[in-house]
């Protein structure tokens, strides 16, 4: 029930004590189905990220321990590693206060407060930034919201309403009255499932509310705010972080096909996922304000190219027997060669620079249905990419097992972007990292370890079609994306 510490002195007749506000936090979440599509599932149409209770709370089992390498014993763990949760938290308050003022936190009636993240690309935008606004989301985004309890609620008469940071950041409606929570199932989720408790009790409203950037884009990192209202006195209880969405990233993709044998003289051509653009603009990198540009695919002949070049004759004889010639995996050494082939044989400009050249802005995306496996992977392996942190990081090359999955195209392309795996502890992932095959990350992998053997594995119970927030910041920076920004 709502908590009512008296003041010292009388408030004037008329007026509602801020102590009397029933207290509760509001929280911004993403649905499971979009009305703004239908009731479509989420795919990753837009950007959106928070800190899910699991991360930081024992809620979630996890077999096998990958950065210690041995079993874990408690039942339930979170799945972030325990040492890096401070600092995921920080990522999730990074840029909610404006800087200058480290100490200053958002804590409403003093509780940990972790705003969610949205990016949405701006509608109807004029004038000299037009290039950055797309019709994406020019229906807005619709997104539940969640009424955590600090003590039970009633029905009072207390509101909730909305006040955004920027004239085209809008959402309606403008306010809810807390008896429309009530009006849905009250919940409860336990934070550390290995004691029982503490509980949490929640409503939830489902598509409860719309958001949309229309007629001009965010010039820094928009904010909306919930407020709770009795009578005269408000105070402020969530809040909803949106990138900022003036700076729109753009990157160039050539796609190669790579044609290792004939079939009744006609090239065997690699079948991969139908519909690409749409998975890259639409399902993934929007998320991070990136605009893919596809090039036209080019058909990289090495079975046609043969008989003239001992070196392809070599190359496709070791890929049919099997032969592989340096200490490296399978997967980076085929990388690797075709790389040297295609700077050699390919007919597409490399503007004279070699393909990961620190100043080459093109990725070029190799499809192959050549099937390596490496000692340490499960099965086959599906792709390989230059990691974006090394040289310019342009190459992706897919394999026979990845041909088919959007999700392990764009996470080989990613790693092009300079994304390290969620749970890769290399001293190129600065950021925290998470137990393997535990989250809906493009990052993560598509099962998770049971125990030493790296056979002995299950399926991730998510699919993956979505990106962190910081991610979203790192691909962005990558050097292979052009920043129109840099030119303003």
């Amino acid at each position: 029930m709502a908590i009512c510490d008296f003041p010292k002195t009388s408030s004037k007749i008329g007026q509602t004590s801020t102590s009397c506000l029933q207290k509760f936090t509001i929280h911004f979440r993403r649905p499971d189905k979009l009305k703004q599509d239908q009731n479509v599932p989420y795919r990753g149409q837009y950007g959106f990220d928070w800190l899910r209770d699991e991360y930081i709370y024992p809620m979630e089992t996890v077999m096998f321990n990958q950065f210690t390498s041995t079993s874990i014993e408690q039942k339930y763990t979170p799945l972030c590693r325990t040492i890096d949760i401070p600092d995921l938290k920080e990522e999730y308050l990074k840029d909610v206060e404006p800087p200058g003022n480290p100490e200053k936190k958002f804590k409403p009636h003093d509780q940990d407060y972790y705003p969610a993240w949205l990016s949405i690309f701006a509608c109807n935008v004029q004038g000299d930034n037009a290039d950055a606004g797309s019709d994406i989301h020019k229906e807005g985004v619709y997104l539940d919201l969640q009424l955590d309890e600090i003590y039970e609620i009633i029905d009072d008469g207390t509101e909730i309403f909305f006040k955004s940071s920027d004239p085209c950041l809008k959402i309606t409606p403008e306010k809810i009255s807390i008896s429309e929570f009530l009006k849905t199932k009250r919940e409860k989720r336990i934070l550390d499932k290995n004691i029982g408790q503490p509980e949490i009790y929640y409503y939830k409203l489902e598509n409860a509310v719309k958001v949309i950037c229309q007629g001009d884009t965010l010039k820094e990192h928009g904010q909306i705010k919930v407020f709770a209202k009795l009578g005269a006195i408000k105070i402020e209880v969530g809040r909803l972080m949106v990138y900022q969405n003036n700076q729109i990233g753009k990157a160039k993709i050539v796609v190669v096909n790579v044609i290792t044998n004939y079939d009744n003289n006609k090239k065997v051509i690699p079948r991969s996922y139908p519909i690409l653009n749409y998975f890259f603009n639409y399902q993934s990198f929007n998320q991070a304000m990136i605009k893919v540009e596809l090039k036209k695919n080019e058909d990289f002949d090495l079975y046609a190219l043969r008989n003239e070049n001992p070196d392809i004759e070599i190359f496709l004889d070791d890929m049919k027997n099997h032969n592989y010639r340096t200490n490296e995996k399978p997967s980076t050494e085929i990388r690797n060669r075709l790389c040297a082939l295609y700077e050699k044989y390919g007919k597409h400009d490399l503007e004279g620079k070699p393909i990961n050249d620190k100043k080459q802005l093109s990725t070029y995306l190799f499809f192959t249905n050549l099937s390596p496996s490496d000692v340490d992977s499960v099965g086959f392996v599906g792709g390989i990419a230059t990691i974006g942190t090394k040289e310019g990081g342009n190459m992706v090359v897919m394999f026979q097992q990845g041909l088919h999955k959007g999700s392990s195209i764009v996470h080989e392309v990613a790693h092009s972007f300079s994304l390290c795996h969620t749970f890769e502890p290399s001293p190129a992932n600065k950021k925290p990292k998470f137990h393997r095959g535990y989250t809906d990350n493009f990052m993560d992998y598509h099962e998770f370890i049971k125990s030493s053997d790296p056979n002995d594995h299950d399926d991730n119970k998510h699919e993956m079609y979505s990106f962190f927030k910081w991610q979203w910041e790192m691909m962005r920076d990558d050097l292979s994306i052009e920043k129109k920004w840099n030119n303003l």
